[in-house]
């Protein structure tokens, strides 16, 4: 069952290829974009902020899970409007800015095509900051969970109760399933990362994926995910 997320939180559902999510959180007068899809799921996420009450000049930051295209993609089309700091963590921060290409045979191969992706993806100029394991951005606290990425981040915010989860895990009906080998650099540093945010994070009430449904009893679903 899909959760309905707390008030000021928007699940941007994108269409495009592996149907990646976006979200759109307004909270204490400030806005945060969580990710942001595809370079054509560029309507659906202007959608999605009106559907939120903002628009992309609205927007005081960008939290990026990971580096890949399906979670930066529309960050450039949504500029110059978009004027804000995208966080990332320091281990991804290159591939975000530009500065480095993803290399060629991380993921079983997949990672050649990602690197391909990369040399025709039109990356945001913007303000690039790199985030460590336990730095605070704004109500979101940082936690490094490395596996699908080297610099894998979930993001979670106690006082909504909700963890933005990227890559992590992923959403499957009801259900949470750690991200697996095909697609990360270290299936095994997933399930690690998995216990690790189990272990350290706040109870949370909504566990937001990068992919399916926003599912409610967050924590819950993340620790029966574990084998």
């Amino acid at each position: 069952m899909t959760a309905q997320l707390p008030p000021g939180v928007t699940h941007v559902d994108c269409s495009t290829l592996d149907m990646p999510n976006a979200y759109v959180v307004v909270d204490d007068n400030e806005t945060t974009l969580v990710d942001a899809g595809w370079p054509g799921d560029e309507q659906t996420v202007r959608d999605g902020l009106r559907t939120a009450g903002v628009e992309p000049g609205d927007i005081d930051r960008v939290l990026v899970t990971h580096y890949d295209a399906d979670h930066v993609g529309t960050l450039a089309r949504l500029t110059p409007a978009l004027d804000a700091p995208v966080y990332v963590h320091e281990r991804d921060a290159p591939y975000v800015a530009g500065d480095r290409l993803p290399p060629w045979t991380a993921r079983n191969g997949i990672g050649a095509l990602h690197r391909l992706y990369y040399r025709r993806l039109d990356l945001p100029d913007l303000p690039i900051r790199a985030v460590v394991d336990g730095d605070d951005v704004g109500g979101f606290h940082a936690y490094h969970t490395p596996g699908h990425t080297p610099g894998h981040v979930a993001y979670v915010h106690e006082d909504l109760s909700i963890a933005f989860l990227g890559d992590l895990a992923y959403g499957l009906g009801d259900r949470l399933k750690p991200t697996g080998w095909l697609t990360s650099y270290d299936a095994a540093a997933v399930e690690s990362s998995v216990r690790s945010l189990c272990r350290r994070a706040p109870a949370f009430e909504y566990a937001c994926p990068g992919h399916g449904p926003p599912l409610p009893d967050g924590d819950d679903r993340l620790a029966e995910a574990l084998p």
